[in-house]
Order: structure tokens, then C-alpha cells, then sequence
């Protein structure tokens, strides 16, 4: 079972690929109560998931016969704006690897849509979370960590508490999912307030500041993962078996993490592992921290990249802000 489908154990859940067949809506909406997300979120997935329904309907094609192409042609028939395009990829995505779970010859026409770039148009302009939902999302990591239980726990409050490090290692440390997947124990000052991350082929390290909220989620996790009795050396493991996370796991959790806090569902920007990095900077920016040291702190290569992200946070504050973009300090 996926990371994904963790935690859905009920009935529910178990919806059988003859009901997906015959009954795709009603399967659909037994497979989403299973999911714990908010209200909100569950209520835009159903209309968008019935909206799917109504196009492939509309064109007699059945669930076995829907392909990427499909996906694409529904996505411009719909003239979607760009980050809802990906948000459909996304959701038939998870369908399928529930479907896969169910009858594992099942093909995944959402993720070839994806990998084909057939979710995408133009490049999206660099994203960051708003100031709000910074404080937000640093807020539900507090709350969180101070609501789970200081034994071991069930294995969900394990993967709950390693998807909150994750978030902040991200917000908090500037990370890229590959770096994170990377991280081994030895590679976190004993305080957490420092990460030695591997750069390079070579073997070059960088030492990045964790700003200190992200400190104290890491610490947590790191004190649950030794309680659990983990394996290995990872520092963000699949399971206590100590296996290796696949990026893409990474990428689920996160999501999944962002929509369990409330972020996705009021977001009209996409928000990934790369929108939670974006914002380390912009919590840098903030606080004055000059361009060339961002550049250093978030591993870019030269100067130069630092001040295209500070440009990049200029005029996504324009955007949110509704102005033309302010080019005096170019």
C-alpha cells in the first residue's frame, strides 16, 4: 500500500474495481470519505471528479479505456487555468493508485499525462505561500507536534510526525525533495539547527540553517523515530523498517499535508515541496538577509540566482497585490 492510501483502512476504502466500473461516482465518493480531508477540499475534489465523469460520459469512454490523451484533450476542452490543470492530473492520479492497489495490472493514464507535461501549458510564474498561510502552516506544525502522543503510537502518528520534518525541512531549511530524501542522522547538528547537505557528486557538503520552529518539528521526529524503534540511517525513512522514501512519496505527503492544514483548498497557486522552498527565501527576504547569502543558504550556484529569486518575490507581491511588477531596484 502507497503512502497515499495509509490511514484509509475502513470499508470504505476497499471499493471493488467492478464498483468503479459500474458505479465510477459513488466509488469515487466511498474512495474520498476514506481520505480524511477537510469539507472544503472533499467538496471541490467531488465536482471536479463529476466534471471528468460528464466528459468522458459525454464521449462514451469507460474507465478501461481512458489515456493520457484523454486527460489532456479534457484539460483544454475545459480551458482550465493553469494550476487547476495539474490539481485533475493529480486527482485521477490518485484514483488509479488506489485502482492499482485494487488489480495491480491496472495502467495509470494520469501519471503518463503528467510525465508527457500534458497537465502544463506556459511555465507558471515562481510561487511562494502568502504571509498568512506561512504563519499558518508554521502554527499547525506547532499544534500538531504538541498534540501527538510522546510514546511510539500507532504507525499513522509515525508517518504523521516524519511528514511534519519533512514540511520543515522545506520551510524551515530551504530543501529540495532530492537533498531531504538524501539526509542521513549524521547529517543534523545535535540541536537541529544546522543540516549538512550532500552537494555534488563530489561529495561536498553545505551547511544550512534551520530556521528555529523547524528545529524544535525536527527534534520531535527525531525523538519519535529513535522511541519507534526505526531502523537505518535515513533520516526521513518510508516505514521503521528503515527503507528508503521515493521522491514521489515525498511529493504525496507533502500535498496530502498541505491539504490536511487547510493551504491547497484556498490556494489559487499550485504549492509543492518547491512552493515551501521558495517561501524559506522569502522568510529570508523578510528579514533582510542579503540576496548573495540566500544564493548560498539554498545551494544555488552563483549571486545571480539569489537576486532572480528576490526579483521572483517582488513580483509575486505585485501579483497578489494586483500591481505591475516594480523593476526600479533592477
Amino acid at each position: 500500500m502507497s503512502d497515499l492510501q495509509a490511514g484509509g483502512a475502513s470499508s470504505l476504502f476497499d471499493t471493488r474495481l467492478e464498483d468503479w466500473l459500474k458505479q465510477p461516482e459513488q466509488a469515487f465518493d466511498n474512495w474520498l470519505a476514506a481520505q480524511g480531508f477537510r469539507a472544503s477540499t472533499a467538496t471541490v475534489y467531488g465536482a471536479m471528479w463529476r466534471k471528468w465523469l460528464r466528459w468522458t460520459g459525454e464521449r462514451r469512454l469507460a474507465l478501461p479505456r481512458w489515456q493520457a490523451h484523454h486527460i489532456g484533450e479534457f484539460l483544454d476542452d475545459g480551458r482550465l487555468e493553469k494550476r487547476h490543470r495539474y490539481r485533475y492530473a493529480r486527482l485521477i492520479e490518485r484514483v488509479f493508485h488506489h485502482l492499482q492497489h485494487i488489480q495491480a495490472a491496472s495502467h495509470n493514464p494520469a501519471s503518463r499525462a503528467v510525465k508527457e507535461r500534458l497537465a502544463e501549458g506556459d511555465n507558471d510564474p515562481t510561487a511562494f505561500l502568502a504571509p498568512a498561510e506561512i504563519e499558518h502552516l508554521i502554527s499547525a506544525l506547532q499544534v500538531r507536534d504538541a498534540r501527538m502522543p510522546a510514546h511510539p503510537g500507532r504507525p499513522t502518528d509515525w508517518k504523521a510526525s516524519r511528514d511534519a520534518a519533512l514540511i520543515a525541512v522545506f520551510l524551515g531549511a530551504g530543501l529540495k525533495v532530492g537533498e531531504a530524501r538524501a539526509l542521513t542522522l549524521e547529517a543534523l547538528a545535535p540541536d537541529c539547527s544546522r543540516i549538512a547537505v550532500p552537494q555534488g557528486p563530489q561529495g561536498k557538503l553545505r551547511s544550512a540553517a534551520v530556521l528555529p520552529f523547524a528545529a524544535g518539528v525536527l527534534r520531535d521526529w527525531i525523538a519519535r523515530r529513535a522511541a519507534a524503534g526505526t531502523h537505518g540511517t535515513w533520516l526521513f525513512p518510508a516505514n521503521v523498517t528503515g527503507r528508503a522514501m521515493h521522491a514521489a512519496s515525498i511529493y504525496r505527503r507533502v500535498e496530502h499535508w498541505l491539504e490536511e492544514a487547510g493551504i491547497l483548498s484556498t490556494r489559487r497557486e499550485r504549492a509543492s515541496p518547491q512552493t515551501l522552498r521558495n517561501s524559506h527565501a522569502a522568510l529570508l527576504i523578510e528579514q533582510g538577509v542579503p540576496a548573495q547569502e540566500i544564493a548560498s543558504q539554498l545551494g544555488m550556484r552563483d549571486a545571480t540566482s539569489g537576486w532572480r529569486l528576490v526579483q521572483a518575490h517582488r513580483d509575486w507581491q505585485a501579483r497578489l497585490a494586483g500591481r505591475p511588477p516594480d523593476r526600479t531596484a533592477e
